[in-house]
């Protein structure tokens, strides 16, 4: 689907997105727990419904049903497993990389046989840190080669003790771990090891751990306790800073809009976008290093474009790996805005001259690029296109229709 945007002025209140983050863990952790779990303020996007899906694979029932106290969102009760699972499953993971990265680890600490699945740009999403962790505790895997990681068949267990995980690419492997030794009452230690970033979504696996009963001791090494298992609780899930932040964009640029619904002690590494859309505001010729906060990179990427002045991005290799290549996607967005740009090997650096003329951009089916360019409609000079908008629903089904109420002027 393509859709045009107008220059538009922009008013009003928006409440934020419920957390993708929170929800998969928080999911995830209700389907092991001994128990009727309540979870509340769930938006069921696309990467949602591929969590969903997995843990049903593994003996989990849930029942969804309109929240009362969250207008638009829903209310899902989960029955747990109690620390079981299905011995044979197959888990689709639709294009969430969370899923897939999570449920590979948790199923293997399970036991039994897994296949994974998954499309578009997920089955060529590097998997080297658990294909490496299979290896090394003798599970029996296969998959396609060639580029490609899925499908993913896994046949085998990881038991209690000590474990390394490299953390280098994601620290989705680790934050699996974390949840699946306590699922199945295993204990043992964790090390993240290479260049370990993304440390604050583990900080957010160990506060959803912690309100399901599990305390996780220490900091690398990660000490998982002994005769874990989950507590069923009710719960509801945070407000999202990582879509919020394209709200946040457009309150920089000059939409009178107000956000609410945020936590603002949250441990969400996407927070860090009040702060570092002060630092480009602010400064002549501001650096942003990204790495602990990699999705905020293209919302940072178009206030910089819209202002006088070069900004440089920096720490976004991973970036690479995501639905889309998204230094380029950025890259190639705004130079069809008009917008003079660098690619770097880890980043990029944006030489913006106040103007954005409007154009034409490919959203590369990448939810992300979609919603950042679209912030871009409070200063525009002309009308912005974006091919493959609908690419939002792995996110934010919603986004543009938030937009609208905003003010947005849309085709």
């Amino acid at each position: 689907m393509d859709i045009k945007l107008s220059p538009s002025k922009l008013k009003g209140m928006i409440t934020a997105q419920p957390s993708k983050s929170d929800a998969h863990r928080k999911l995830i952790c209700a389907a092991f727990a001994n128990g009727i779990s309540t979870i509340d303020n769930v938006f069921l996007s696309d990467d949602i419904k591929a969590t969903l899906r997995c843990i049903s694979s593994a003996g989990a029932s849930y029942d969804i049903r309109r929240s009362s106290f969250y207008t638009g969102r829903a209310c899902i009760k989960v029955l747990g497993t109690n620390g079981r699972c299905i011995e044979e499953r197959n888990a689709d993971c639709g294009e969430s990389g969370s899923t897939l990265r999570f449920m590979s680890m948790i199923f293997s600490v399970a036991g039994g046989r897994t296949e994974l699945t998954g499309h578009g740009r997920l089955p060529i999403r590097p998997m080297d840190g658990a294909i490496d962790l299979f290896k090394r505790n003798n599970i029996c895997h296969a998959y396609p080669g060639d580029g490609k990681f899925l499908p993913l068949v896994i046949n085998g267990e990881i038991n209690s003790g000590e474990h390394e995980i490299d953390s280098s690419v994601t620290s989705q492997y680790l934050s699996g771990l974390l949840m699946g030794l306590p699922a199945f009452s295993k204990q043992g230690k964790i090390f993240a090891t290479g260049q370990f970033e993304s440390k604050g979504y583990v900080d957010v696996t160990i506060e959803v751990l912690r309100e399901f009963g599990v305390i996780i001791k220490g900091v690398n090494p990660y000490i998982i306790p002994v005769n874990s298992g989950f507590d069923a609780i009710k719960t509801s899930v945070q407000g999202d800073w990582s879509n919020a932040s394209y709200f946040h964009v457009m309150k920089a640029l000059g939409a009178d809009i107000e956000i609410i619904g945020l936590k603002n002690d949250s441990k969400q590494p996407d927070a860090a976008i009040l702060k570092n859309v002060k630092i480009v505001m602010e400064t002549d010729s501001p650096v942003i290093d990204v790495s602990e906060c990699p999705d905020i990179m293209p919302s940072l990427s178009v206030i910089g474009a819209a202002l006088n002045k070069t900004l440089k991005i920096t720490g976004g290799r991973r970036l690479r790996a995501k639905e889309s290549d998204r230094l380029s996607s950025v890259a190639a967005g705004l130079a069809g805005l008009g917008v003079d740009v660098v690619e770097l090997n880890d980043g990029i650096e944006i030489y913006g001259n106040g103007v954005i003329k409007g154009g034409e951009i490919d959203a590369c089916s990448d939810h992300r690029i979609a919603m950042a360019f679209a912030s871009l409609c409070v200063v525009s000079k002309g009308d912005i296109i974006i091919k493959g908008a609908d690419s939002v629903s792995k996110s934010y089904p919603l986004f543009f229709d938030d937009l609208k109420k905003l003010g947005g002027i849309i085709a």
